[in-house]
């Protein structure tokens, strides 16, 4: 997925706005969908190794002060 926006956040290390921190959360849950996608396609299962990396992502969100953002995106996935 080419997304120029979620590629400055990385290479930048942080979320400086809510609009970035809305942007990321968006991004992380649309390569959720697609892993799962291709796991249904090829039969293997990433579950494990997602949900590591869902609560990194939420520990992150928090202590950036943006827990808010990450939690109502997730509430739409």
């Amino acid at each position: 997925m080419s997304d120029q926006l979620t590629k400055e956040i990385i290479h930048k290390d942080q979320l400086s706005n809510k609009d970035e921190a809305l942007h990321l959360a968006k991004f992380f849950w649309r390569i959720v969908e697609r892993s799962n996608q291709e796991d249904k396609e090829t039969g293997e299962s990433t579950e494990y190794i997602l949900e590591k990396i869902i609560i990194t992502f939420m520990a992150y969100f928090r202590s950036a002060g943006y827990g808010e953002v990450w939690e109502s995106v997730e509430d739409d996935n």
